[in-house]
């Protein structure tokens, strides 16, 4: 065994330097919690695999962990979701990215385990703005009548209305009437900042926070260790789905809001390397 540390030490590591993380806005308390309750149920399927110290990590109880079945939720035992594995795949990997900053370990157990690929058919696509415009959204924006919601630009993108589907109009609406609940004055509730924290911020603040929140969720749905992943990625999926509805690149500049035929071009070029 020589010096390696005990996996329990190693992981409680990585949960302390979360914690730092958390506390430092990095992480959401939702997510501290879901990663490391599978942190946990890692290091126990570890243990009952032999594995107590963390040298003796490799690839093959990793997957195991990763792959295992689950139980549905009548009970019955059932192979595991993809993006349940992806996610365990995620909590995994993001753990030794931590402990490769501390220094117990450089290696990357599950860096090569091999899952189901994403199903992109069925991915919900985003209105379309940016990670600059999301933190200046207002509840007034939203316009629940005509299925949009407005967009204020920036420096390097336009104003503009973005259509909303079933399921987008549905998050904001309820996020709308969270919001306005929480308003101490009920005629405050249009001013209200939509998608994130209504404090005082600066433009790179609100950009900041939106890109934090956005972060969060690629990590909690198993995406946070795919280097091609990132928040923008999600704005630029809407411009794609534009282009293939109406095959005009055009059109999928406008989505965008881009002044520039050849930015959306470069946007839908670069989606469709990740995509392959």
């Amino acid at each position: 065994m020589g010096s390696d540390p005990s996996l329990t030490y190693a992981f409680d590591r990585v949960q302390g330097a979360w914690q730092t993380m958390a506390a430092r806005g990095e992480f959401t308390e939702q997510t501290l919690d879901k990663f490391g309750l599978l942190l946990k149920r890692c290091e126990r399927s570890m243990q009952l695999r032999g594995v107590v110290v963390l040298g003796d990590v490799t690839a093959d109880p990793v997957e195991d962990f990763v792959t295992a079945r689950g139980h549905s939720r009548h009970g019955r035992v059932t192979d595991s979701a993809a993006a349940t594995m992806r996610l365990r795949r995620s909590v995994v990997r993001t753990a030794y990215r931590t402990l490769r900053e501390l220094g117990p370990s450089d290696a990357d157990p599950a860096r090569d385990i091999v899952l189901p690929a994403r199903a992109i058919d069925g991915v919900r696509p985003p209105a379309g703005g940016h990670s600059g415009e999301i933190g200046h959204i207002r509840v007034r924006d939203l316009d629940v009548s005509h299925r949009r919601v407005w967009m204020h630009g920036s420096t390097k993108v336009d104003a503009r209305w973005c259509p909303l589907d079933d399921w987008a109009l549905n998050v904001l609406t309820s996020r709308a009437e969270f919001v306005s609940a929480r308003q101490l004055r009920k005629e405050s509730a249009p001013n209200a900042r939509l998608a994130v924290s209504d404090r005082h911020g600066s433009d790179a603040y609100l950009q900041a926070r939106a890109c934090v929140a956005l972060g969060d969720l690629l990590r909690r749905i198993g995406l946070g260790d795919e280097e091609d992943v990132k928040p923008s990625s999600i704005t630029a999926w809407a411009a794609v789905a534009e282009f293939e509805r109406t095959g005009r690149i055009e059109d999928a500049a406008r989505r965008l809001g881009l002044r520039s035929l050849d930015r959306a071009a470069a946007v839908r070029a670069r989606f469709r390397t990740v995509r392959r």
